[in-house]
């Protein structure tokens, strides 16, 4: 259920504060409107005491305080924000000087309480209607997401290094379509440090509601005067948060809390259920198509795809969520008509039309971000940001993706959704568990070498790469939209990255797998330098890292905070083969490396005294690492590294390839005599850990 945004021209008037005129001229949209701030909310002189800001500051600027109240006592919600900050160097003049809030006209006001400047123990008010422009920034416009949003923006005049600047104001309202329901998740640490933090939420007496603390956050006082419950949070001096980039997105390390009213995903659910009922008819058209399918298509399983790829395909990614847009679906007649919507229409779009070949199915929210740790959050309105389907055959549940295009394969091979869980808008809904499915192999590559004699000839290169699940998808999109010849030249420019040039001695062969939804590439390549120098007389030969440099990404921290995402769980296999002209010494390996969310298996043998096999098989079996487990994971991924390739030594002679020097006969011996030693003393090293349990 994304939130829609729509473009619009701008034109800024400073009469009675001013307005911005889109679309028609009768459609006027308020901007910022002037008052002072609400009452009882904390306008006091900011100060610091006799403390040193430039001790206190980052990047150039020292926050004093950050003050948050959201008031739900009155016919409309009020959401004030207070943020004091003293510029102590250069680089926090820009941000000092750069005030900006963005609201969605459709239902929100936005007033300016105050734009103050404090120095030398002085204060001047800033802030005035022409003070402000009014900006439509469109964040996701890339994406084909438009929500209305408008930005007000002022730029300060006047800010000099010292200077402590002060601005306050309020969004007054709230969607209506939310139902005045209460969501609120403010922050008590930051990514700067802030020398006080202050959050107050204000309710009837009556209203219940459920707390959940992120982090570590001060107990709140919670009081109540004439009718009116206080719960207040102060946090003071807390350090900064550093965020780890390949922490989950659903965990929250930082001091923050949440707070919701006490409800169910059955009400929810309610919430928008009446959104998505079936139309009383399909249109002429679609309803033609639809029975056109299940002519066709007698097996439910078969329908039900069928019926995906109708929408899939005939409908054009588009978000328009001004106003309720974000969170209703337009009817089933216009988005048949335009070909065009985002989640909700397509997913009320697809419902109509399994409902009518006699599929149940019913549409579905879920968390594309924090989907895997929903069933930590409190039931509340906000907690789901797309919307899929859920269609049941035979007793089962299917959960399937409309917007998703290039899908392949019948039911049972179709990419699933990897939310984990999601709400059916059904009466009585409550939060559903996924089907698990097993660790699928999305990725099974075969290399075959064949070098020819002379030294300075290319050597031959086959690859075989069968994509499956949502690997298979990516490729299919990827051609459909790039074209086999773009995706060729991005194939043979990755080689070349790391062997050097390659020339296509055939081209790109697509093969795809039809109902078990697999695609295969085959490429053919002349590789012009495989081996590159090694000594006077020697060249080496280093296969590229396929599968643990992109798979597990090295990040290791000494300071681990956040649990580390490892993204899907998956098997990713290379095998590959080398036919060589001539002996060389490397020695059979089979190693097994494991850590606490991943496995590896590195093993090299010899076939004939001129072939030999290396396969690399990497499992991730769990998409999380806690915290506890992050050394252990950083030393199996460091490990991994050892065994993630192989490498080889020949010697030249009159411009042959010939057995490097001191090399034994048949099989067996070392890369060379330094290759084999470092990596006889990594598998030595290996060895040792998988002895002492590492393993």
């Amino acid at each position: 259920m994304t939130h829609g945004r729509c473009s619009a021209s701008v034109a800024v008037s400073a009469v009675g504060g001013f307005a911005v005129a889109y679309g028609d001229e009768r459609t006027v949209v308020r901007g910022p409107e002037f008052g002072p701030a609400p009452a009882g909310f904390d306008m006091g002189t900011p100060g610091i005491g006799d403390r040193d800001p430039a001790l206190l500051s980052e990047r150039g600027c020292c926050f004093w305080l950050s003050d948050t109240r959201v008031d739900a006592t009155g016919a409309e919600r009020v959401w004030t924000s207070r943020l004091v900050q003293q510029v102590t160097a250069g680089d926090g003049l820009q941000s000092a000087a750069s005030f900006e809030v963005a609201f969605n006209p459709s239902y929100e006001r936005l007033v300016i309480h105050g734009v103050r400047v404090w120095r030398d123990g002085g204060v001047r008010e800033a802030s005035s209607p022409q003070a402000f422009e009014l900006f439509r920034r469109e964040l996701n416009l890339e994406r084909a997401v438009y929500d209305g949003r408008l930005t007000a923006h002022m730029i300060v005049p006047d800010v000099r290094v010292g200077d402590v600047v002060d601005t306050c104001f309020s969004i007054v309202g709230s969607n209506p379509v939310l139902k005045d329901s209460l969501s609120f998740t403010p922050r008590l640490q930051w990514s700067s440090p802030v020398v006080e933090t202050r959050v107050e939420l204000r309710l009837p007496p009556t209203r219940a509601v459920t707390i959940q603390a992120f982090g570590k956050v001060p107990r709140p006082s919670d009081e109540t005067v004439d009718g009116v419950r206080m719960l207040r949070w102060r946090a003071l001096d807390v350090p900064p948060w550093r965020h780890d980039s390949d922490a989950p997105p659903w965990h929250v390390g930082f001091g923050s809390v949440h707070v919701t009213d006490v409800t169910t995903w059955g009400a929810v659910a309610d919430l928008f259920r009446d959104f998505y009922a079936p139309p009383e008819r399909l249109p002429e058209t679609l309803e033609a198509a639809a029975l056109a399918l299940m002519d066709s298509r007698p097996e439910p399983a078969a329908r039900t795809v069928a019926g995906l790829r109708l929408v899939q395909e005939s409908l054009r990614y588009h978000s328009v969520g001004v106003g309720d847009g974000g969170f209703r679906p337009r009817p089933v007649e216009a988005i048949w008509e335009t070909r065009y919507g985002d989640c909700k229409d397509a997913s009320r779009l697809l419902v109509a039309v399994l409902r009518r070949m006699g599929i149940e199915a019913v549409p579905a929210l879920v968390n594309t971000r924090i989907g895997p740790g929903l069933e930590h959050e409190p039931a509340n309105a906000t907690a789901f940001d797309h919307c899929i389907v859920r269609a049941t055959i035979d007793g089962q549940n299917w959960w399937l993706d409309p917007t998703l295009t290039a899908q392949g394969g019948d039911l049972e091979h179709l990419s699933r959704p990897r939310h984990v869980w999601g709400l059916p808008l059904v009466q009585g809904a409550q939060l559903e568990r996924m089907r698990d499915t097993e660790i699928p192999t999305v990725c099974e590559t075969r290399e075959t070498w064949t070098f020819d004699r002379l030294a300075d000839r290319p050597a031959r290169l086959e690859m075989r790469t069968v994509y499956r699940d949502w690997r298979a998808d990516d490729i299919r999109r990827w051609l459909a939209n790039d074209g086999p010849r773009n995706v060729a030249r991005r194939l043979r420019e990755s080689l070349e990255a790391e062997y050097g040039q390659a020339v296509e001695a055939a081209p790109l062969e697509v093969r795809d797998g039809g109902a078990e939804g697999w695609v295969e590439l085959v490429e053919l390549y002349d590789i012009d330098r495989p081996f590159q120098p090694w000594d006077d007389s020697r060249l080496r030969f280093v296969s590229r890292d396929d599968v643990v440099g992109p798979n597990l990404r090295d990040l290791e921290t000494v300071r681990r905070v956040e649990p580390i995402d490892l993204g899907a769980p998956r098997r990713v296999v290379t095998e590959r083969v080398f036919n060589l002209p001539t002996p060389v010494d490397v020695r059979p390996w089979n190693v097994r490396m494991a850590g606490p969310a991943t496995e590896l298996v590195s093993s090299l043998e010899w076939r004939t005294n001129r072939q030999m096999a290396h396969v690399l098989d990497l499992t991730v079996l769990k998409r999380v690492v806690e915290v506890e487990s992050a050394r252990d994971h950083f030393a199996a991924v460091r490990e991994a590294r050892h065994f993630n390739g192989v490498s080889f030594v020949v010697g030249v002679e009159k411009g042959r390839l010939t057995p490097p020097a001191g090399a034994g006969k048949g099989r067996g011996g070392g890369i060379s005599w330094l290759g084999w030693l470092v990596v006889g003393v990594l598998a030595l090293s290996a060895f040792a850990r998988l002895a002492s349990g590492f393993g």
